[in-house]
This record gives structure tokens, C-alpha cells and sequence, in this order.
């Protein structure tokens, strides 16, 4: 379920109710991860574990959270009779300052509390150095003047001035470089301290963002145990879809989809059943309504609207503000939605864990293709009706045909129309010829322009034991000025031709050893003085090495 951030109110400051705690130090909770649903760009994460609240106002202190907790999507519940007064989520990094931090997190932060200090105030003193030093080394060179006017100096004072000068000038940069490496050391063991504090890991260095929530309950009655359950949307995380297709003699495909799930959160998941989901947690929700369904082109985006229109504003503004670690993907206004059976462990970190999500056992259409023009092959194509049931997403398909590993196919669901296609490889025993009849093609000028005819031949032939139906495509030229003409276009009868495009297709049965010829025909009418041939096979960009 995704939370609402009206839920709870959060705030980032500290709320005092009086002498009823005054002084007290909240209770240290680290409480383990019991469930992850993982988003697109984040994952939601719950913890829970048992808390014995006394009478009065108890304070808690959560720690071992994830890191890049975002602000207004944490909640607490399961508190029985006691009540919830505060909820306030702490954001550390590794440029705070500990000392400036809030008592009651210093107090979660425990033993490395003295140890984070000692380092800061180090980091502070070397920080100052090596502003002292800057200072001096801008000063050294700014002093170019080392012979004051209207003075006369020796030339041996002048060796032992300019000496000094470049002396100290290498001494201060020495200096430098040696407070910056002692400078960073220091550095990488506050973010140590600090991670060892809130029981997180991940492979960042800097840039990090350490999170505590503390809680504020009053319980009324007597002193019970209650089993607090906290949950919180966390970047640093998300999931693509793998695929793999598998397809034996053109006439069985199976689909294993399979997902790379990222764990970046800075604690690791261990033996979590986790739920895979398409929806957007950051989204505001309202009562589902219906916007004019426009048609004639594209215009992503105009989904039935689910979103509350009050918050346009503040969606637009987070998509400008989109990592650069994220792409978009368009994807259906429904959530998809992939419960895992099996238990995994995901380690905090920058690799991501590859789970197996579904498999489907499929009876494609079979086709085969062929545009020779382009490239002399005969190509198998699987064509899967009803592929929505599927819950697809953009995402790279690794094809196997037979056991043999063929590459891999970009599977784009938002560009799909009536079927899906995936390409299974080279059929071997269809020969192709394409070839250009050059006794029947030329050119010829006519009343200031060239006409250029081409004759085209294409051969078929089946060497396999079994009839085949394959899609023959060729195509004619298609003008887009009123100067330039396709004229005489003659092609053997069963072809369809569309009239946009200039493509050609032809549906042929090819039995048991048979072969066909197909023939086109057509004439390029185009000015003399244009200085080019619409023929040209010159039109492949490529680039090289320049010598």
C-alpha cells in the first residue's frame, strides 16, 4: 500500500510538551526489516519490533533505517492504545555537523558520538591550515616584486631572495598536499563513524544521507508491549525487467521474465519475499476522473487522470528535478504488480540482484520475413496476439532459438500496436536473390530531365522439408517534391502496395524444394541540373579514423 503524506504530519524539528520527559533520552530502537515493495525509483520499507511503552510520554529513537528517507512518506502504526503525538525524521550527512545536532539524536547516535567529535574537530583544524597556507601561497605569488624600487641589491642577495621565494613556494605546496591527503582520510573515517552509528552500508563515499525518526507516544494506561510497525519510501532503489525468450523449431516460445532489483538504501534486505510494482509512491491520489480522450497523434500523458490536479504543479517540478541515474518509460495507467515467492537476500550496494519474476509457456504466430533489398535473408519472427496479459514493461530481451544464443531485442510495450514481434534469427534453408536486371534498366534524357527505370528480380527458394509462408517486402520510391516522380510502377501480381509509403508486400507460399521469381519495375523522373541520382547507394553515415 502506498502511504499518503497526509497521513501523518512530519516535521524536521523538535516539538517540547513539558517536564513529563524533560531531560529523558528516548529509547534506541533498531528494528529489522519485515517487508520491501519496490518501486520503479524507490522502494518502500517497513521495520517492526517489539517496544515496551510505559506510562506517560516515551520517546523512541529509530535507527538502522535506510538512507534518503524522503520527507513526508513515513509513518507509524500498530501503536495500540497508546497515541502518536510527534514523528520527526532527522537527516544526517557526512558535511554536518555533529555537534550542531539535536540531543535526543546524538543520544541514537551512542558510542560513536565522543569518536565523531574528535574527528570533526580535527577536520575543522586541518580545514583552517590549509586556508592559513592557501592564504601565504596567494601571497607568494602575488609578491612578484621582490627587488623594492630605487634599491640596489647584490647579486648574490638577489640568489638567496629569489631562493627563498622558490624554496617556500615548493614548501607550501608540500604542506598543502599533505593536509589535503591527511584531510580526506579524515573524511573517509567520519563517514566510517558514521555509518558504523546508524548501522548502514552502501558503496557511496559522500553525498550521504543518514536518517533517524523519533517518535513521540503517550501512553495513558499501564505499561504494555506494543509492536510498532514503520514504514518510509527510500531512494536508492528500483527495478528493470529482464527477459529472457526462448523458442524450439518454430513452433514453441517461452518467456522468462525475470527483474534486476537495485538495494542502494544503505541496509541491507536478507530473506525478504519482495513485491515488485509499477505504481509512482510519490503520486497525490483523489477520486478517479476522466479527461476529454483526444485522437489524431501522440500526446503521452493523457491517462485517465488519477492524480489530484491541485499537485500538477509539484509533479511537473519533480520530473525537472529527475536524477540523472533515471530514464522515463511509459508505461499502462494501471499498477503492474509482481508478488515474489521465493526469499532473497539484497546486499546494500551498487550491483544489482538479478530474481526470477514469471514465465509464460506461449503459442505465437510464426512468420517469416524477408525485405532483400536491404539484406538477402529470410528472418523467423514469433508473433504473440494479447501480449498486454504479459505486464511487459520497456526492457532488453536476450533471444534463444534452439538452444543458440541469437542477441538481444529491445521489447517497448508503448510502441506496440496489434501484436507483439520478437525476431528469432536467420531461417538457413531459404535462399534469397536480389538482383538489379541491367539489360532492362538505365537512363534516359527527356526534355531536360532524366528518367532512370530499374528492373528488379527476386528469387525465392525453399531447400526445407516443410511449406513455409513468407512476407516478401520491396518498395518504390515515394516523392516528396512536385519536381521528382515514380512513374511506371509494374510489379507481379499478389503484391499490395501502400500508397504512403511505396512498400510492397507480397505473401508466398513456398513449398518443399520450390522456388519463385517476383519481379518490379518502375521509372525516376527528376531534373538534369539537381546534381544527383535518387539511386545513389551512397547514403550509409558511418565514422572514422581521421590520419
Amino acid at each position: 500500500m502506498i502511504m499518503k503524506s497526509a497521513a501523518i504530519v512530519l516535521t524536521s524539528f523538535f516539538l517540547f510538551f513539558g517536564p513529563l520527559y524533560a531531560g529523558d533520552k528516548p529509547l534506541v530502537v533498531k528494528a529489522p526489516v519485515t517487508s520491501v515493495n519496490v518501486y520503479l525509483n524507490a522502494a518502500q520499507i517497513s521495520h517492526s519490533v517489539k517496544v515496551k511503552l510505559k506510562p506517560g510520554i516515551n520517546k523512541c529513537a529509530f535507527t538502522g533505517l535506510a538512507m534518503n528517507i524522503q520527507q513526508g512518506h513515513v509513518s507509524l502504526r500498530n501503536l495500540g492504545s497508546a497515541e502518536l503525538l510527534t514523528l520527526s525524521l532527522y537527516k544526517i550527512s557526512d558535511m554536518t555537523d555533529v555537534a550542531t545536532l539535536h540531543d535526543d539524536v546524538l543520544s541514537a547516535i551512542g558510542k560513536s558520538r565522543d569518536s565523531l567529535l574528535i574527528v570533526e574537530k580535527s577536520i575543522s583544524r586541518l580545514s583552517y591550515e590549509i586556508a592559513g597556507l592557501d592564504l601565504e601561497k596567494n601571497m607568494l605569488v602575488k609578491n612578484d616584486d621582490i627587488i623594492p624600487n630605487s634599491k640596489t641589491i647584490s647579486l648574490e642577495e638577489l640568489k638567496l631572495t629569489t631562493a627563498y621565494y622558490r624554496e617556500r613556494y615548493r614548501d607550501v605546496n608540500l604542506e598543502i598536499d599533505s593536509r589535503k591527503k591527511e584531510l580526506d582520510k579524515l573524511k573517509k573515517l567520519k563517514v566510517k563513524l558514521l555509518k558504523s552509528a546508524f548501522s548502514t552500508e552502501n558503496e557511496n563515499e559522500e553525498n550521504l544521507n543518514f536518517s533517524v525518526i523519533i517518535a513521540e507516544v503517550n501512553n495513558t494506561g499501564a505499561e504494555f508491549t506494543a509492536e510498532p510497525l514503520l514504514v518510509y519510501i527510500a531512494k536508492e532503489s528500483g527495478w528493470i525487467p529482464v527477459y529472457d525468450v526462448f523458442s524450439s523449431n518454430n513452433k514453441s516460445l517461452k518467456l522468462e521474465y525475470g527483474a534486476k532489483i537495485l538495494n542502494n538504501t544503505g541496509i541491507d534486505w536478507n530473506k525478504q519475499t519482495i513485491t515488485l510494482s509499477t505504481a509512482d509512491p510519490f503520486a497525490y491520489y483523489a477520486a478517479p476522473d476522466l479527461e476529454p480522450f483526444y485522437i489524431g497523434g501522440y500526446s503521452y500523458g493523457k491517462y485517465n487522470k488519477y492524480s489530484n490536479k491541485d499537485y500538477d504543479d509539484y509533479d511537473q517540478q519533480q520530473q525537472k528535478q529527475q536524477n540523472p541515474n533515471e530514464e522515463d518509460i511509459f508505461i499502462p495507467d494501471h499498477e503492474i504488480k509482481f508478488n515474489l515467492t521465493k526469499a532473497y537476500d539484497f546486499k546494500s550496494g551498487l550491483v544489482p540482484v538479478y530474481v526470477d519474476v514469471t514465465s509464460y509457456d506461449l503459442s505465437p504466430e510464426y512468420v517469416f520475413r524477408c525485405a532483400p533489398k536491404k539484406e538477402q535473408q529470410v528472418y523467423s519472427i514469433a508473433r504473440i496476439k494479447d501480449w498486454e496479459k504479459l505486464n511487459l514493461i520497456d526492457g532488453e530481451a536476450n533471444i534463444y532459438n534452439n538452444g543458440i544464443f541469437l542477441g538481444k531485442a529491445y521489447i517497448r510495450p508503448s510502441d506496440i500496436e496489434d501484436h507483439l514481434e520478437l525476431p528469432l534469427g536467420i531461417v538457413d534453408y531459404v535462399y534469397v536473390k536480389h538482383r538489379l536486371v541491367s539489360e532492362y534498366s538505365g537512363k534516359k534524357i527527356l526534355a531536360g530531365d532524366i528518367v532512370a527505370t530499374r528492373n528488379y528480380e527476386i528469387k525465392l527458394k525453399n531447400t526445407g522439408t516443410e511449406k513455409i509462408v513468407i512476407e516478401l517486402i520491396d518498395q518504390v520510391p515515394v516523392s516528396e517534391e512536385s519536381s521528382v516522380k515514380t512513374e511506371g510502377v509494374e510489379y507481379t501480381e499478389g503484391g499490395e502496395k501502400d500508397a504512403l509509403t511505396g512498400k510492397i508486400t507480397w505473401k508466398v507460399e513456398l513449398g518443399p524444394s520450390s522456388e519463385k521469381s517476383y519481379l518490379l519495375k518502375y521509372s525516376v523522373t527528376y531534373p538534369r541540373k539537381r546534381g544527383y541520382s535518387p539511386f545513389s547507394t551512397y547514403k550509409v553515415k558511418k565514422t572514422r579514423s581521421k590520419f
